[in-house]
């Protein structure tokens, strides 16, 4: 169960798809219920690897809000235990408390716990959290068996809420580790020359690019052979606004918006750059993807210290935890820069088909 699914593009979403297709090559049968909400024209059913069954549903501009117009019981009933990802989601919760009413093993992923109480916009701060809070209680009362993907969020779970829970982080692509290095392929590919800088992941307020350009500022003085490198795809008006700050910063011509790209090129640009940059202001940051691709390419992060970000990169080893401003963000870039033969990573990520392992044997043991 998931609110949003493919085309949208999220970290949640792919790790759901992810998981959902190396299940179906342990031997399983798959199915993702969805809402049809940014399904961009996409049929209501999709039989591939995975079946996808897109629900009619009331959409909102905040994916926590969207509505089921309508539940697939049949699905429900022919499968062996449910299995929802977000515990902020109603959508979520709707499905998961009909399958549990139609007596089916419920599994449920609570990611971000409680993170809405740290939000940066003082309305989701003081409603969004009741809801979540709510929601969360509500979710505890359900759950035959929970996962989290961090410890930190293991012990608010169990400490404000009772629950105990798995801890199953996301996994990477056997690419990452199977590709020999593709950081001239992408050079020659995107015309990109010079050190590299780079912001790899979703275009949204809350991810800090307009930071990110204010620190990439700061250094490029210091540094004249130095581009920043932004991929990725989300929201177009703030998209314009970090390009038009670039501009008024007079480094639009060291600043290159690639959109999003396939995932061979987005390992060439991890490949081709110096080092990739978190500049997140997220306080629900659980488990970014980009962290564990970039280790398996053996690169130095610069991350803020928002959500499970500071416990997901060992500072001053394998990259720089820093603050969400701009000055900050901008020391910790140069400091990489200045002693990058220094990091390390020391933390190897896992590979998707063994979380899927993991995930289906602790299933299993709840059926």
């Amino acid at each position: 169960m998931s609110t949003l699914f493919s085309p949208f593009v999220g970290g949640l979403e792919i790790a759901v798809q992810k998981v959902a297709e190396e299940q179906v090559k342990l031997g399983h049968e798959v199915y993702v219920v969805t809402s049809d909400s940014y399904a961009e024209g996409r049929s209501r059913v999709e039989k591939g690897l995975i079946t996808i069954i897109r629900t009619r549903s009331w959409k909102n501009p905040y994916p926590y809000l969207v509505v089921p117009r309508e539940i697939p019981k049949d699905i429900l009933k022919n499968n062996d235990i449910v299995v929802g990802w977000g515990h902020t989601y109603y959508f979520v919760y709707r499905m998961i408390r009909v399958a549990k009413e139609l007596g089916k093993p419920v599994g449920l992923y609570f990611i971000g716990v409680d993170y809405l109480q740290r939000h940066y916009n003082p309305l989701f701060r003081l409603l969004g959290f009741q809801y979540q809070k709510m929601l969360t209680k509500r979710f505890t009362k359900i759950v035959d068996v929970a996962f989290t993907t961090n410890e930190i969020e293991r012990e608010l779970l169990r400490n404000r809420y009772g629950l105990d829970s798995f801890v199953i982080p996301h996994g990477v692509d056997e690419i990452y580790f199977k590709l020999p290095d593709m950081a001239k392929e992408f050079r020659n590919k995107y015309a990109v020359d010079g050190r590299i800088v780079a912001y790899i992941g979703r275009i949204h307020p809350t991810k800090g690019i307009d930071l990110l350009i204010k620190a990439f500022a700061k250094v490029s003085v210091m540094e004249p052979d130095l581009k920043l490198v932004i991929a990725g795809k989300g929201d177009a008006r703030y998209l314009k606004k970090c390009l038009n700050l670039a501009k008024k910063l007079n480094i639009e011509d060291r600043v290159k918006y690639l959109g999003y790209i396939p995932e061979e090129d987005k390992i060439g640009l991890i490949d081709a750059s110096e080092l990739i940059v978190l500049p997140s202001k997220h306080a629900g940051e659980s488990y970014p993807l980009i962290i564990d691709e970039v280790k398996a390419r053996g690169k130095p992060l610069v991350a803020t210290n928002y959500g499970a970000l500071p416990y997901r990169v060992k500072n001053m080893v394998e990259g720089a935890v820093v603050n969400a401003d701009a000055d900050s963000i901008a020391k910790g870039i140069k400091y990489i820069l200045d002693n990058i033969s220094s990091f390390k990573v020391i933390e190897a990520p896992r590979r998707w088909s063994d979380i899927a392992k993991e995930l289906t044997m602790i299933l299993e043991r709840a059926l």
